[in-house]
């Protein structure tokens, strides 16, 4: 996984020089057709379009986004699915294209196995926040009192199941306490207004949907759940460092159907490397706390099955338990 910084520019220059196979001497001819799950003018939506935008001079070929919605992303990924492999239509996915829609089975005839990984754009670690005027200063201060009043103190999140509530339970195993999940399914919006109203306790949540707010002096992170801290909150520390191996994030993924041609697949991969590198996307990505991650295809898969792994066992604990319905 690697980070939007100047240091990918040794990857992208090694992915440019790859040798290419006969097929891919002219590719791509034309313009690419994107299809992106979620409806215009979403968070999602903006943030791959304004990478698309940037992809075009790298790949030099137009990329035309075509909203395909419905079933939580179900509708347009199967559409992704089912496109021929010609290296022509190229996807956006999120968590729940490869968790929610797979597990509830939300789409008949859909498959994961029928998507063919490029590379990742945004990871975003999921972080649990609070209200800039809480008495917690710091997670051990929140684990404390949550060990002292059980199921008294609350995390939010956007729905039960869901990409923000999982890691909320994965914190509670981990730290042994008892919480009250409260969800938000309208999204992060009115999540984080719930957060800042003292209406929860805590948030568990990406940190660009906090990121604002923690600027302007209205919350505070008490810890992230990467691999590493964020470069956006630096001063924040890790589940990881604080003694529990609790990591998690939501991401922004782009696929092919299943079947490219692998020369096809590289001169795409190499082309996505390359945006990471104009300074253009560099300053835009650092203006909106866009959490730009690069992985190639390899390393999204790896990271996708690692996923859905983990988040399969834990829902399935869910339904054991009856909180959640299959």
């Amino acid at each position: 996984m690697i980070k939007l910084t100047r240091r990918t520019a040794a990857l992208a220059a090694l992915a440019i020089a790859l040798p290419l196979g006969a097929a891919a001497q002219d590719y791509p001819s034309k313009d690419l057709t994107h299809i992106m799950p979620w409806s215009a003018g979403g968070g999602t939506d903006t943030v791959m379009r304004t990478f698309m935008n940037f992809a075009e001079q790298t790949l030099g070929v137009g990329i035309n986004t075509q909203n395909i919605t419905g079933a939580q992303s179900g509708i347009g990924t199967l559409r992704l699915m089912k496109a021929r492999p010609d290296g022509y239509t190229i996807g956006s996915l999120t968590w729940d294209s490869v968790i929610t829609v797979p597990y509830y089975d939300l789409v008949p005839g859909y498959d994961t196995a029928e998507l063919e990984y490029l590379g990742s754009v945004t990871v975003h670690p999921t972080v649990i926040a609070v209200n800039a005027d809480s008495p917690y200063q710091t997670l051990e201060d929140f684990v404390a009192a949550a060990k002292e009043a059980p199921g008294e103190l609350s995390i939010s999140n956007v729905g039960s199941g869901g990409v923000w509530h999982l890691p909320a339970l994965d914190l509670a195993d981990a730290t042994g306490i008892e919480v009250n999940h409260v969800p938000y399914p309208d999204g992060s919006g009115p999540q984080r207004e719930a957060l800042l109203s003292g209406e929860t306790d805590a948030a568990s949540l990406s940190a660009s949907a906090v990121y604002a707010a923690v600027q302007s002096g209205q919350a505070r992170v008490l810890a992230v759940m990467g691999t590493e801290r964020s470069e956006f909150l630096p001063d924040v520390p890790t589940m990881q460092e604080l003694g529990y191996d609790v990591v998690w994030g939501s991401f922004r993924l782009i696929a092919a159907p299943k079947g490219i041609d692998p020369a096809q697949k590289e001169v795409l991969e190499a082309g996505f490397a390359e945006v990471f590198e104009l300074p253009e996307f560099q300053a835009r990505a650092e203006e909106t706390a866009m959490g730009a991650v690069y992985m190639n295809g390899a390393d999204t898969t790896a990271y996708v099955e690692a996923s859905q792994k983990k988040a399969f066992a834990l829902i399935d604990n869910l339904v054991e338990q009856g909180i959640l319905e299959k």
